[in-house]
């Protein structure tokens, strides 16, 4: 009858060792997954970023270019804006 349980015991000692193992794996697998997954976010979100501020600077560009146009084309216009936006913003700060 002690052998029994002898056998038994040494079955699922066998079988915790083969769970354990298991178990290790199936986590060295899941890191490296997040790790990859990590790294491919990181690289999609650099692109992005790229992406985004090349946009910016094309836009910026394309903001310049028109407003340098409206002032070749209206001069006088933009010096009298530009001096009512002067003088309010003068009148505001001789309030303070």
């Amino acid at each position: 009858m002690s052998g029994n349980y002898s056998e038994e015991l040494g079955a699922v000692k066998k079988d915790m060792n083969s769970l354990k193992q298991d178990f290790s794996n199936l986590v060295k697998s899941v890191t490296a997954d997040a790790k990859e997954n990590a790294a491919e976010l990181r690289a999609t979100a650099k692109q992005k970023a790229g992406e985004a501020r090349s946009n910016a600077f094309d836009a910026g560009s394309k903001g310049k270019a028109k407003a340098r146009e409206a002032v070749r084309e209206n001069p006088m216009s933009t010096l009298l804006v530009t001096a009512g936006v002067g003088l309010i913003v003068g009148a505001l700060l001789a309030r303070r």
